[in-house]
């Protein structure tokens, strides 16, 4: 680990916890409360994107296809909280997992008294059920969220940003873990280097086009190469 590391800003989906379709599933069943309209997220592009993109995308899709839906911070808002509802129920059905290696990872980042946080597209409260379901939410000292933008680059950016002001570090010392292109393209946005994971839908060989500073299959491997050890990096 590079010895000015100061702060790690983690992905949650794919990276942290697999939720085996929790997520989507818990969109359509919300949706299909508020509208009548069933599967409307069936075929909307997630990985690597924000929930209010994800949102605004499955409503844009509608609109064009004659549906008279609402695109406004009324209907957002009306939703998450019938998103978080159905999620609720859904995490805990049979299938969610920990990523490989994370227990491990999150423990040995913590002894070098690293700052934990989170750079995810979900929603807070999305990302607290999901991390609750198996006691990791409360490791993460802050995080980036997708509640009130929709793009990816800017979650991490105020994510960053909060990163400088309660850890004092630079781009130098942070560091963003994902698994998809967005998380590439979003940590080259603030200057801060990144770890991909090919644990989500990208197989290493996609994620290897898009140059991350490291590539590991999970993070077991990166514990296996020394990656958080003093001096490496």
């Amino acid at each position: 680990m590079h010895p000015r590391l100061r702060c790690v800003l983690f992905d949650v989906d794919g990276t942290l916890v697999s939720m085996r379709g929790a997520g989507p599933r818990a969109m359509d069943a919300a949706f299909a409360r508020l509208t009548g309209i069933p599967q409307a997220f069936q075929g909307v592009p997630m990985a690597g994107r924000s929930d209010r993109a994800i949102t605004e995308h499955a409503i844009r899709r509608l609109r064009e296809a004659g549906r008279d839906l609402a695109l406004d911070e009324a209907f957002h808002r009306r939703f998450t909280a019938a998103y978080l509802e159905e999620l609720s129920t859904e995490v805990w059905k049979a299938g969610p997992s920990v990523c490989p290696g994370v227990l491990r990872t999150l423990d040995a980042l913590e002894r070098r008294g690293v700052v934990l946080a989170l750079g995810t597209g979900n929603y807070a409260g999305a990302a607290r059920i999901k991390l609750d379901r198996f006691g990791l939410w409360s490791r993460f000292a802050f995080g980036g969220f997708g509640d009130e933008t929709a793009e990816r680059v800017e979650v991490i950016r105020r994510a960053a940003a909060e990163a400088r002001g309660r850890c004092g570090c630079g781009s130098d010392g942070l560091l963003v873990v994902g698994d998809t292109p967005g998380d590439i393209e979003a940590a080259r946005a603030v200057g801060a280097p990144v770890l991909s994971v090919a644990t989500g839908p990208y197989a290493a060989e996609e994620l290897e086009r898009h140059h991350p500073d490291r590539l590991v299959p999970t993070l077991l491997d990166a514990l296996d190469d020394g990656l958080w050890d003093e001096g490496r990096g």
